[in-house]
This record gives C-alpha cells, sequence and structure tokens, in this order.
C-alpha cells in the first residue's frame, strides 16, 4: 500500500473520528425557519446521478431550503469518505447560491422546517426519532433498495413504523410493483400515494451531443457490449453478471469482433475469463460524466439482473440507472423485467426485453449484429423515448408541485 494511500484512508478514518463521535448531530428547533429540509447519506457525490439531480434542483426551486448531509454511503461506492468536503466545494462552485444550504450532520442544527424530505426507507427510519419529537411532517420517496426489500420482516417493521407516524404524509413510489405492495400489506392508503415511474436523471444527459457517437459497421468495426452494475455479491449474480460472462464466452467464440465492457464494481478477478481476457475490459465505478464518454462507443448494454437474490424479497427497480444513462446516450439496452415492471417502454421498439440467461441474450444479440439497421433504429427510437420519459417535466415537475402542496397545508 502507498504512502499516499495510507494518508487518504488516514485521513477518512478521522474525518468520521471528528465528526459522527466528537461532534454529534444535536437538532434543535430554532427561530428561522425552513420551508423544505432534505437529508441524504450521499449528495453531492457525482456518482449519485439521479440524486445530484434531484436534490439540486429541489434547493434551488425552494428558496427556503436546505439539507443535512452525512456521508456514511460512501464506502458502498468505493469512495473515501474523506473526498466528501471536496465534492462539496465542487458543487459551490459550479452553484454557489447552494453555499449556505448545505450542512453536514454534526452538532448543533437548526431542523425547523415546514416540511422534511428524504429517499429510501432507511433514511426516513433512522430519522424518525427527531422528526416526530419535533413534530415535522415529511414526505419520502420509497425506492427499491435502502432497506426496502418485499416480504422481509426486517423491512416490513420499518414501513409500519414510518407509515404510523402521526407525521407522515406522502410517500412517492416509482414502481407499480411498489404500490401494489403497500397498499394490498395495508401498510398505506392510495391517496397518501404519489406514482411517479422511473426516476430522476441528471438534465444534461438529455441534452448531451451525441453526434460523434460510434455505431458498428457506421464508423467502427467492433461491435462493443457493455455491462454496468454494482458489485453487492461475489460474482454479482443479483445483476447478472455471472449471466453476461458465460453469455461473453459463448458469442465470442462465434464473432472475433466483439469487445466487452464491465463498468462498476467487478473486476478480472470475480469470474474466469482468462479465455476472453484480450476482449474484456474493466473501468471501476464511474459517475455520470465519465459513463458518457464510455457509452458513446457502446453498441448495447446488457443487463440482466435478478429479483431475491440478493435478499428476499430484494429487487431493482426498472429500469436501472445505468441502463437510462445507457439509452440516452444512444446506446440499445437489453434488460430483463421478471417482476413485469415496464409499464411505458416498448419492448423491440424502445428496448429489448431478455431473459437472465445467456441463450437468451445471446439470441437477441445475434439478431442486431446480422440487422445493423434494426440496431440502429432502437439506438434513436429508444433515445427520444428515454427523453421524454426522464426529463423534468416527467419527474421533477410532480415531486415539486407534491412538496409545494404539502407545504402550503402548514
Amino acid at each position: 500500500m502507498s504512502l499516499t494511500t495510507i494518508k487518504k484512508k488516514a485521513k477518512g478514518l478521522f474525518f468520521i473520528f471528528k465528526n459522527i463521535i466528537f461532534q454529534p448531530f444535536r437538532p434543535f428547533k430554532g427561530f428561522n425557519m425552513v420551508d423544505l429540509l432534505i437529508f441524504d447519506d450521499i449528495y453531492p457525490h457525482p456518482i449519485s446521478g439521479f440524486r445530484f439531480e434531484e436534490y439540486t434542483v429541489l434547493l434551488s426551486i425552494f428558496s427556503k431550503s436546505k439539507i443535512i448531509l452525512n456521508p456514511t454511503a460512501y464506502p458502498l461506492v468505493k469512495t473515501d469518505i474523506g473526498y466528501h468536503k471536496q465534492h462539496i466545494k465542487e458543487i459551490i462552485n459550479s452553484n454557489y447560491k447552494l453555499k449556505n444550504k448545505l450542512q453536514i450532520q454534526k452538532g448543533y442544527i437548526n431542523i425547523n422546517t415546514k416540511l422534511f424530505y428524504c429517499v429510501f426507507i432507511n433514511n426516513i427510519f433512522n430519522s424518525l426519532n427527531w422528526l416526530e419529537k419535533y413534530k415535522i411532517p415529511f414526505v419520502f420517496t420509497l425506492y427499491p433498495g435502502g432497506g426496502f426489500q418485499m416480504d422481509d420482516e426486517n423491512a416490513d417493521s420499518k414501513l409500519r413504523r414510518v407509515f404510523m407516524s402521526k407525521m407522515f404524509r406522502k410517500v412517492i413510489v416509482t414502481q407499480k410493483i411498489t404500490l401494489d405492495y403497500l397498499v394490498n400489506k395495508n401498510f398505506c392508503k392510495n391517496e397518501n400515494i404519489e406514482f411517479i415511474f422511473g426516476g430522476v436523471v441528471p438534465q444534461i444527459s438529455l441534452v448531451k451531443d451525441i453526434s460523434d457517437k460510434k455505431n458498428y459497421l457506421l464508423n467502427k468495426k467492433t461491435f462493443d457490449i457493455c455491462f454496468c452494475a454494482a458489485k453487492y455479491t461475489p460474482r454479482g449474480e443479483d445483476k447478472g453478471y455471472d449471466t453476461f460472462i458465460e453469455f461473453a464466452h459463448q458469442i465470442a467464440k462465434k464473432y472475433n469482433f466483439i469487445r466487452f465492457h464491465i463498468i462498476g464494481g467487478f473486476n478480472k478477478d470475480d469470474i474466469d475469463i482468462n479465455q476472453i481476457q484480450e476482449k474484456i475490459f474493466f473501468y471501476g465505478y464511474l459517475d455520470f460524466k465519465k459513463l458518457s464518454t464510455i457509452y458513446k462507443k457502446m453498441d448495447i448494454l446488457i443487463s440482466p439482473n435478478k429479483p431475491f437474490i440478493l435478499a428476499k424479497g430484494g429487487f431493482d427497480g426498472f429500469p436501472l440507472g445505468t441502463v437510462v444513462e445507457a439509452a440516452l446516450n444512444g446506446v440499445v439496452v437489453l434488460i430483463s423485467d421478471y417482476l413485469n415492471q415496464n409499464s411505458l417502454f416498448t419492448p423491440d421498439e424502445d428496448l429489448i426485453i431478455i431473459d437472465s440467461s445467456s441463450n437468451s441474450i445471446e439470441k437477441e444479440v445475434v439478431k442486431l449484429i446480422e440487422n445493423p439497421n434494426k440496431l440502429k433504429e432502437i439506438s434513436e427510437k429508444g433515445r427520444q423515448k428515454f427523453m421524454k420519459v426522464y426529463s423534468n417535466e416527467m419527474q421533477m415537475k410532480p415531486r415539486i408541485e407534491l412538496l409545494k402542496k404539502e407545504i402550503s397545508k402548514i
């Protein structure tokens, strides 16, 4: 381990020790009140594009707003927690109006607000005690993950506790299966649920110039296939990484011009790739800006994820954020949908639905290789559809309207 690495790790540990142990969070209700108080455990890390976009927009729209930051999720994305202050400086440099709205969760913080907001069940559950103590109404978004999994005793207990709170006002859900689960298990009444399919996406992804996009047989000879996901299990069965590598070995025997690109938490040592090692490339975790650079060289992205592998009742949203970013860059996406969560995209026009099996993937990929015109057609139609679905008009506007409505009731 290099001296530089040791220093970074020591700095990160000191940051945790100093900010969490010596200066515990002490909320109090001061005289100055804001309209909206937000909490997050990774903002403003650019790797979480959806939160980066959503919170930046909310903080800009609501003049009387602020966000409490506690970067405990940094280790989950392989980032030293010491970089948190650097990310804060970067976002202030690009948006100076946010300077006085960002507060690290340490010491005494005035939490006097008309409304509180965060995402994920764990974040709202962990904030519940002081929200109830100071009688602060709250709204939250229940994304898949972040402590939420279906038919799990611990997750259900958290849901029940949150929805029974007298301070609960509304929950935003992004998947139909989540809405059905809350209603069918009597966790929450339908009128307290706002269904907004999908999720928030950095809008820079919608207006980018892809005129320099590389496409198979049009301006390059290789057919480039991408896999992008975080690593939560040794072989990545939940994201279908094991299936992807099996497929890669199969199709590499048929076509010599195919190249494979792995973005995220996986590396060459996770699964044997010796037979294709000269055709496969690993990039590690990338933020959404660097993702764009890579995606412009890709023809397709494969997302063969499976539900209930990582944990009982655990599932991913449809589609993953990395899939959305790929489609917005003109990459054709092949994605599994075991829980039938797709409600807006037309299969074989906007994207391609696959089973999480090497044979299913190979069948669809061969079709695209043998029909480059179809590849181009789905690329263009898919990008246009994703741009519409993930515009702030469809994603942020209803969120903002909901929050304003709840604030007006106070």
